[in-house]
């Protein structure tokens, strides 16, 4: 009997669909490495990473916090007409204020009682229209350098009837110190003009051969031709042979601090301002806005 020949199934197919599920399976495989490598280190897919830090050598150091500004006083500003003036004379003492020609009237009072009432004696009827300087007098008459009337000139006048009259004397003027009313950094001497150590100086006092005055409020004495700082944030000096003596705010004091050589506080004088200060018998007298103090002179 015949052999019935051998019949082959789809050959090609079978291996068509070997290596398709080969590819599969090293498909699988892969899969499951990249997501085991995703993984591994516990980080989920869709899960936000936190961005890397680098170091170089040491651990950065945090900057600083900056320190808040230090607090600041408002500095001291040349009082204009408001500036005050105070004189003591054996038998009597002087105060003003400067006034400002032919725009604020000067005030010129007299006290007997050592500053507890006090006397108007302002020269209205010279037109009197601002002061410049005051200087005690004998024992209690006075000498002023103004500005008198209309066309404002510039006079030295005295009194000898306790303030009730006074007279132009054209020789103490050229004996006097005062600042240029048209340049105020300028000082007028007997023997020369000085620049002062500011274009607005004020406050100006002279006393036993002695000179101070105030500048952006740093008190001033001149010594051999130069101007020497002697006291900071100063209201106020006065000058004599002994030195200079100032008024002025200080953190560890209430109301002013007076300082020669050394420094005492008026706890009671206001440390508003104006001021103005005068020596008198060992103590010294400041008038402050409206206080009125006097304490022993350090």
């Amino acid at each position: 009997m015949a052999r019935r020949p051998r019949t082959t199934t789809n050959a090609p197919g079978r291996i068509l669909s070997g290596v398709l599920v080969a590819v599969l399976a090293i498909g699988v495989i892969l899969l499951a490495y990249l997501a085991f490598q995703h993984t591994r280190n516990g980080e989920v897919e869709g899960t936000a990473r936190p961005a890397p830090t680098f170091t170089h050598g040491a651990t950065a150091t945090p900057a600083p916090t900056p320190a808040p500004p230090e607090p600041t006083t408002a500095p001291v500003v040349a009082p204009g007409p408001a500036e005050r003036l105070l004189v003591t004379g054996s038998g009597a003492i002087w105060r003003a204020t400067a006034g400002s020609c032919g725009e604020v009237e000067p005030v010129l009072e007299r006290s007997t009682d050592g500053g507890q009432t006090w006397a108007d004696v302002t020269p209205r009827y010279l037109g009197i229209g601002q002061i410049l300087a005051l200087e005690p007098l004998q024992s209690s008459e006075a000498q002023l350098v103004a500005l008198v009337g209309g066309g404002c000139e510039l006079q030295a006048l005295r009194t000898f009837t306790q303030g009730s009259f006074w007279e132009s004397y054209p020789d103490a003027l050229s004996a006097a110190t005062y600042l240029d009313p048209t340049d105020p950094g300028v000082l007028v001497t007997p023997n020369a003009r000085i620049d002062a150590p500011c274009a607005t100086a004020w406050g100006v006092r002279t006393g036993g051969g002695t000179t101070a005055l105030i500048c952006d409020g740093t008190a001033y004495q001149l010594t051999d031709g130069a101007w020497l700082p002697v006291a900071d944030d100063a209201l106020a000096v006065t000058a004599s042979a002994a030195g200079v003596a100032s008024v002025s705010t200080a953190a560890d004091c209430a109301g002013l601090a007076v300082t020669t050589t050394a420094s005492v506080c008026a706890a009671e004088a206001s440390p508003e301002g104006p001021a103005a200060i005068a020596a008198s018998d060992g103590s010294t007298v400041i008038w402050s806005a409206d206080t009125w103090v006097v304490v022993p002179t350090p």
